[in-house]
């Protein structure tokens, strides 16, 4: 009986063996022949760019011999790990090329397979791929897509609309401001950041026109995204719409304002509505870098500004405003200042005993 149930434990060990080492030949014979096929894919994509891109004498590109060839090597919807290869292809190869070459690639891309492989995944139930999808069309430059991506700008998932509002803005440039109060869902640190980035690569001259329209908006992120575009291209004449945002209510907005205003100088009357605000702002820290700004952009030092600071601020304010004054000369303020705590304190101790 023990012989037959080790003979057994054998013949299951030898099984697995087999099934084991099968599994990695079957591998390695197919990944060997993936690699193969992939690289079919490629050489054939790059000859029918440098065919269309630089052409023979008097010869003009067969689209449909192109779309041939391309179907030849297994670009068609039955194979989508095929397809999505070539989408990176066409991606990494547009991203390397400028000028009128750009252009013609943007169109040859609309006319061969897999034309609407990325569009079609903006239907899908899954978030990823929809968001993959998006940037697949925004980075090939399809803009004849951007309606589709103007309806995913209040999707229900962050990333889904944040590729979409990104996209809308490499599409429609400063005119993509006007969506900024139709926006129904917060609008990330990282997203405002990204907008303001893709309109100084792609749209390095402001348009007043659009951006100020979008000024009445009273969405939060919109206020801080308008905030940062002012700072990233140093519109000077708009500094007004910052210095609106130092004491807001919300830390967030107050915290871009005093954030974004550090980049610019201030005329007379600019300063004296900073120093107005600085007593409504309630959160110590913002108000420290403020004083900081303050007295970095200031020509002279204002001294009844300071010195009602260093006797009615919080304890680290009083610090800081000591410091200033210290560093700039007026010691016997300070020396007044701590003098007179002094004798505040010995009087009311005197009292108490």
């Amino acid at each position: 009986m023990k012989a037959e149930i080790l003979i057994l434990l054998i013949k299951i060990l030898l099984l697995v063996l087999v099934i084991v080492f099968g599994s990695i030949a079957y591998s390695m014979i197919y990944r060997r022949w993936r690699t193969k096929r992939l690289q079919l894919i490629e050489s054939t994509f790059a000859k029918i760019c440098s065919l269309y891109l630089y052409p023979a004498p008097n010869e003009e590109s067969n689209l449909i011999e192109i779309q041939r060839e391309l179907k030849a090597v297994g670009i068609v919807p039955s194979k989508p790990r095929n397809v999505q290869y070539l989408i990176d292809l066409m991606i990494r190869t547009q991203r390397s090329i400028l000028g009128n070459n750009y252009t013609k690639l943007k169109k040859l891309f609309t006319q061969i397979p897999p034309y609407g492989a990325s569009a079609s995944k903006l239907t899908s139930s899954k978030w990823y791929i929809k968001a993959r999808g998006i940037r697949e069309i925004y980075e090939m430059d399809q803009s004849q897509y951007t309606r589709d991506l103007i309806k995913l700008r209040n999707d229900d998932n962050i990333y889904v609309r944040r590729e979409a509002q990104i996209g809308i803005v490499i599409f429609l440039g400063w005119k993509s401001l006007r969506f900024l109060p139709y926006l129904k869902r917060q609008m990330t640190l990282w997203q405002q950041i990204k907008i303001v980035e893709k309109l100084n690569d792609l749209y390095p001259i402001p348009d007043l026109n659009h951006l100020r329209r979008a000024y009445n908006s009273d969405r939060p992120y919109a206020n801080e995204l308008i905030m940062r575009i002012i700072r990233k291209f140093h519109l000077t004449e708009d500094i007004a719409y910052i210095i609106q945002f130092i004491d807001n209510p919300k830390f967030e907005i107050r915290e871009a304002a005093i954030y974004c205003i550090s980049s610019f100088s201030l005329s007379a009357e600019q300063l004296r509505e900073i120093k107005e605000k600085f007593y409504h702002i309630s959160n110590t820290e913002q108000q420290l870098m403020l004083l900081k700004y303050i007295q970095r952009i200031s020509m002279d030092i204002d001294l009844p500004f300071y010195k009602d600071l260093l006797y009615n601020g919080s304890d680290i304010i009083k610090l800081s405003t000591a410091d200033i004054l210290w560093n700039n000369g007026y010691k016997e303020e300070v020396q007044e200042y701590y003098y007179h705590q002094y004798t505040q304190k010995a009087d009311s101790e005197s009292i108490s005993v």
